[in-house]
């Protein structure tokens, strides 16, 4: 076969790849949830972005926050917010999930989701006191990540008590029992010194796997808007959910949402998706080949 000839296979492969890709890359609307007088939404707050410590950019992130079944993400890279803030912006453009502008505070005490910044919180510095009220002073809500034994920063519970939020289920849980076991135990102590704290359930996402969403809050809202999201965390109004249907949080809650859980994961195409992916990879790379031979 000539090279001529070669070349133009590799172009047609990374078309049809785009073409299959376009064609299947399409999420059906999923019908709206209610329980009693709330929306029930399904939300991940621990999602890490490119550029910064993840994988996927805004964009491909929304996409994939779709198609996952989630109706709210915040990209939260770790002590940095302008990811957050650009996947806030990629969010009011298009009109897929909501996309919060976010950060994870890392400190060697602990570690901070805060949801709704819009500066960088410089924790390194700071107490768990100093950096939730930091949060709280640009209108965000600040939730424990992962705490687990091995964190001391939120041993007070004078500082537990300021916190709006913590992660009662983590994708990690699914391969390590005692860490499931430390965050249940953690969750149950801050409940008694913080009955309106909201169970909070992330994938801690940066790159696959663990799979956006694997765990996962649901949100009672009373708006389906971002303010509503915010309003939902503050007072509480959430279920932790992993990966096998689990739910944490508070049992009035999980009565009231009954059967009626906002649908999971919507990748009816994930074959043909892969496929798109492997033609367009192979065409690129026929093309490099194709390339260093002529040099």
């Amino acid at each position: 076969m000539s090279r001529i000839s070669t070349r133009t296979g590799a172009v047609v492969l990374m078309l049809v790849g785009a073409v299959i890709g376009t064609a299947t890359d399409r999420v059906s609307r999923r019908p709206a949830v209610r329980a009693g007088e709330y929306w029930v939404l399904s939300g991940d707050f621990h999602v890490h972005a490119s550029p910064g410590d993840g994988a996927l950019s805004p964009w491909m992130l929304r996409d994939e926050a779709a198609r996952a079944g989630l109706d709210v993400i915040a990209v939260t890279n770790h002590n940095q917010s302008f990811t957050g803030r650009l996947a806030n912006r990629v969010g009011e453009a298009g009109d897929g999930p909501l996309m919060l502008p976010g950060e994870e505070i890392t400190n060697p005490q602990y570690h901070m989701i805060a949801v709704g910044i819009e500066r960088t919180v410089n924790g390194a510095q700071l107490s768990a006191v100093d950096a939730i009220a930091e949060v709280h002073a640009q209108g965000g809500v600040a939730i424990a990540a992962h705490p687990s034994p091995r964190f001391h920063g939120y041993d007070d519970a004078a500082t537990v008590a300021l916190l709006d939020g913590a992660e009662a289920m983590h994708s990690d849980v699914h391969r390590d029992q005692t860490f499931r076991a430390d965050l249940e135990a953690f969750f149950a102590r801050a409940r008694r010194v913080n009955p309106d704290i909201a169970a909070i359930g992330s994938s801690d996402f940066h790159a696959m796997p663990p799979v956006i969403g694997r765990c996962r809050t649901y949100l009672f809202v009373r708006e389906r808007t971002k303010a509503g999201v915010l309003d939902a965390i503050r007072s509480g109004r959430t279920l932790a959910l992993d990966g096998d249907g689990r739910l944490q949080g508070d049992p009035s809650l999980i009565r009231l949402l009954g059967g009626a859980r906002p649908a999971g994961r919507a990748d009816a195409h994930r074959t043909w998706r892969r496929l798109s992916v492997a033609l367009s990879w192979l065409g690129a790379l026929g093309l490099v080949v194709l390339g260093k031979r002529r040099r």
